[in-house]
């Protein structure tokens, strides 16, 4: 386009054709930033959250409960709207979505419907449709937040080129044969099978082997099956084979009971990761999961260290360093190998000798436990972090 520079505006001021903004109008009540580069003038930052899978899920009231993460705008500025998976318009460059009017007062007067250009950053929460999703970035390039949803097959077969990437984990392999499956539980005594895209603890299983050399098969609801002969476990290997399933050495538990802990890691307007914090998940006895339905109790970190690994303040904290060290770095390889990604929970568990192993990483999760937990600080910090991070992707 062409620039003509008009002494007599205000300064700080841009001004835009009414043609430009007949297709895909910015709002003009809001504060935005101006980056001059050469020929190029950059207005924003513009900042899409798809937060749907399905526009009919988007209203003012639904929208309303996203607004803790919009409590820091004032940092951020410019146009930040939330749409749905399905509101992307290839053939037009534009987005269906509303965005957020930080004048607004109640729900209806917060969020303003609008046509908008693609963005210069994109948080993304929920998968999206192939073809969009492709279209997308091939404008936006690598700025969209958790850009692939991997696996954890997909991370097997990484892990499966790299020490170092394998080191992080439990050892792990694809569930193939009842061969293989035998293998692993003399080897280990107790591992699980896991699906490659569950979640929830949905399908997962733990197989461990007695003093007699009996079999025996957990589910979640903690119902145990005697694995009396080869057809019977074969018959779970068929089913298990229909998905692709993991099988994963079982870390030995301190005590009785499971005990986790879930680091959130994000990266900052730094663009830096950075362990926002972690709290501890001790499941019910007998549990072989930490979902907070299975938990019995749910602490912070530092306290769960201190009280089941039963170490004084220093050691407690030299350890969650260690968490922290580990998981910034899982999350630095998953960048080199998967995509683009800021907003993560990884899973950890630690040994009865206190090495630290990667369990999952969750590209997406939810707050349920935070909230039982009356941390807001930390809440508002894991809502609002991810568009610090959003406008140094756009160049803000």
């Amino acid at each position: 386009m062409v620039i003509n520079i008009d002494d007599s505006s205000p300064e700080k001021t841009i001004s835009l054709p009414a043609d430009l903004s007949e297709i895909c109008g910015l709002p003009e009540d809001l504060p935005y930033e101006i980056i001059v580069d050469d020929t190029c003038i950059t207005i924003g930052p513009i900042i899409a959250m798809i937060a749907y899978r399905d526009k009919k899920k988007m209203s003012c009231g639904a929208l309303d409960k996203l607004k803790l993460r919009f409590s820091h705008y004032k940092r951020i500025k410019g146009l930040i709207f939330v749409c749905a998976a399905n509101c992307i318009i290839p053939n037009e460059n534009t987005i269906e979505g509303y965005y957020f009017n930080p004048n607004g007062t109640t729900s209806k007067t917060r969020w303003k419907y609008g046509m908008f250009p693609y963005p210069n950053a994109v948080y993304k929460r929920v998968p999206i449709e192939s073809s969009s999703y492709n279209h997308l970035i091939s404008k936006v390039g690598d700025r969209v937040i958790n850009s692939v949803f991997f696996l954890k097959a997909d991370i097997v077969h990484e892990a499966e080129k790299d020490e170092l990437f394998t080191s992080y984990f439990p050892h792990t392999e694809i569930v193939k044969n009842e061969k293989q499956i035998r293998a692993l539980i003399t080897r280990f005594q107790s591992v699980y099978i896991k699906p490659s895209n569950g979640s929830q603890g949905e399908g997962i299983y733990k197989i461990t082997i007695d003093k007699n050399n009996r079999i025996k098969l957990i589910d979640r609801e903690n119902k145990t099956t005697v694995i009396s002969n080869k057809s019977v476990l074969l018959d779970y290997l068929r089913e298990w084979r229909k998905k692709e399933y993991i099988i994963q050495k079982a870390i030995k538990p301190i005590g009785n009971q499971n005990i986790d802990f879930r680091v959130y890691v994000q990266k900052n307007g730094l663009q830096n990761w950075v362990c926002q914090g972690m709290i501890g998940r001790v499941a019910n006895q007998g549990t072989i999961i930490t979902n907070l339905k299975y938990v019995d109790k749910i602490l912070d970190g530092h306290t769960t260290i201190k009280k089941f690994f039963r170490v004084d303040s220093q050691k407690a904290k030299d350890l969650e360093e260690e968490i922290y060290t580990r998981c910034i770095g899982v999350c630095k390889e998953i960048d080199k190998r998967f995509g683009t990604y800021g907003d993560v929970a990884v899973d950890v568990i630690v040994d009865s000798n206190l090495n630290v192993w990667i369990l999952e990483i969750n590209k997406v999760y939810g707050y349920n436990s935070i909230v039982k937990m009356k941390n807001k600080t930390l809440l508002e910090t894991l809502f609002t972090t991810p568009f610090d991070y959003a406008k140094a992707l756009a160049g803000f």
